[in-house]
C-alpha cells in the first residue's frame, strides 16, 4: 500500500496509508471502531474505487482493477450463503462461475470441505448449519477459489465466546496448512493477538504501529498504542522518580509498567527493583490470573497481575510488589 488515502461523503477517512504485508502470512488490523479497517479492506478488494494512491499485489499495481479482475476473496462479518443451495452448491458456486468442468468442481470442492471439516454436511442446507458451521461453509467458499489473498471483514463476531476461540483457531490452521495470504480485521486484542504473525495496529485512519503481536504489546511506539494494547501502567517522569527511578530532569517521555512483570518478592540484587509499597484497592479474577488495583504510599494508582494460584490477597492488606528496573519500558523506544 503506498500513500492510500480515500474519502467518503467529503470526509477523509484513511490519510496517506503506507504498509506492506509478506505473502503467506496472516495479518491483522487492529483497531477501534470508526478507525478505518473495514475501509481498508474494502479497498484491497476493490469495492471502493475513488482512492488516491497505490495497492500493489506482487508488485503489479490493482487499484484501478475491478474486483473480479484481482482474485482476491473476501468474508464478511454476514455469511452471505445462498439459502436454496446445498453446502457443496454454496462452496461450488465460484467455480461454476468460472465455468470449471464438473469432474474440478468436485475434486476441488471435496478437497476444501474435508479441509473445513465439513465433508459429512455437503448436502445440509445452510438453515441446518450451526453459526460456526455456517462460517466454515463461507470460508471453504472463498478458499476454494484459491485467491492470493483472503480478506476477512470481522467474520467472527456473530458468534459466541467458545465457538469464536475454537474458529479462529482453525482459521490459522487453514491459514498455515495451504500457505494463503490473509488480511484479518478485528478489534478484538485477544483475537489479533492469537493468530497474527504481524498486527496493523489503526486509528483515526492511520497505522499506529506495525509489527509482531509480542512486539507492539512490548515496545508501544507511541502513547496511543500504550494506552491501547494490554494494560500498562503508564507514568510520566514524575511519576517514575516518585518510585525511586532515576530520570533525567529534561526528559519528558511516558514509560510503562507491564501489571504481570510485578513480583511479591525479590529475586536478584535489590539495587535492581523499585518497591511499590501500597494497599489493595480494588480486585479482579480473570480467569487464570488476578488482578490487584492498589494505591501507593505517594498516591499512584497502579495495576498488578498474578496467576490465580498463587498466594491472594485482600481489598485493604497493606503490600510491598517488585518490580526489575530494567522491565520499564519508555514508549517510543
Amino acid at each position: 500500500m503506498k500513500d492510500l488515502s480515500i474519502n467518503l461523503s467529503g470526509n477523509q477517512v484513511i490519510k496517506d496509508m503506507n504498509f506492506k504485508i509478506q505473502k503467506n502470512t496472516l495479518t491483522t488490523f487492529l483497531g477501534p471502531s470508526g478507525s478505518g479497517k473495514t475501509t481498508v479492506l474494502r479497498a484491497i478488494a476493490g469495492l471502493n474505487q475513488k482512492i488516491a494512491g497505490k495497492i500493489l499485489l506482487d508488485g503489479k499495481e490493482i487499484q484501478n482493477l475491478a474486483a473480479n479482475q484481482r482474485n482476491i476473496g473476501m468474508i464478511f462479518q454476514s455469511y452471505a450463503l445462498f439459502p436454496n443451495l446445498s453446502v457443496f452448491e454454496n462452496v461450488a458456486y465460484g467455480l461454476r462461475v468460472r465455468k470449471e468442468s464438473n469432474a474440478v468442481i468436485k475434486e476441488k470442492v471435496g478437497a476444501i470441505l474435508k479441509t473445513v471439516n465439513l465433508q459429512d454436511k455437503k448436502q445440509s442446507y445452510p438453515e441446518n448449519l450451526s453459526g460456526g458451521q455456517k462460517q466454515r461453509v463461507a470460508i471453504a467458499r472463498a478458499m476454494v477459489l484459491e485467491p492470493k489473498i483472503l480478506l476477512l471483514d470481522e467474520p467472527l463476531s456473530a458468534l459466541d465466546a467458545k465457538i469464536r476461540i475454537e474458529l479462529r483457531n482453525q482459521i490459522r490452521e487453514y491459514q498455515q496448512r495451504l500457505g494463503i495470504t490473509m488480511l484479518f480485521v478485528t478489534h478484538d486484542q485477544a483475537e489479533a493477538m492469537a493468530i497474527s504473525d504481524e498486527i496493523i495496529v489503526m486509528d483515526n485512519g492511520k497505522v499506529q504501529q506495525q509489527g509482531s503481536p509480542l512486539e507492539i504489546y512490548k515496545h508501544p511506539q507511541n502513547i496511543f498504542m500504550a494506552k491501547f494494547i494490554g494494560n500498562h501502567n503508564i507514568l510520566e517522569t514524575g511519576q517514575l522518580r516518585s518510585l525511586g527511578v532515576e530520570v533525567a530532569e529534561n526528559d519528558k517521555s511516558s514509560f510503562i509498567i507491564r501489571p504481570e512483570l510485578f513480583q511479591t518478592n525479590m529475586t536478584g540484587d535489590s539495587d535492581d527493583y523499585i518497591v511499590v509499597s501500597g494497599n489493595i484497592k480494588n480486585i479482579s479474577i480473570l480467569g487464570d490470573r488476578i488482578e490487584y488495583r492498589l494505591t501507593s504510599d505517594n498516591g499512584l494508582e497502579l495495576k498488578a497481575e498474578f496467576l490465580n494460584q498463587q498466594q491472594t490477597f485482600t481489598v485493604g492488606k497493606a503490600v510491598k510488589f517488585y518490580v526489575r528496573k530494567g522491565d520499564i519500558e519508555k514508549v517510543g523506544f
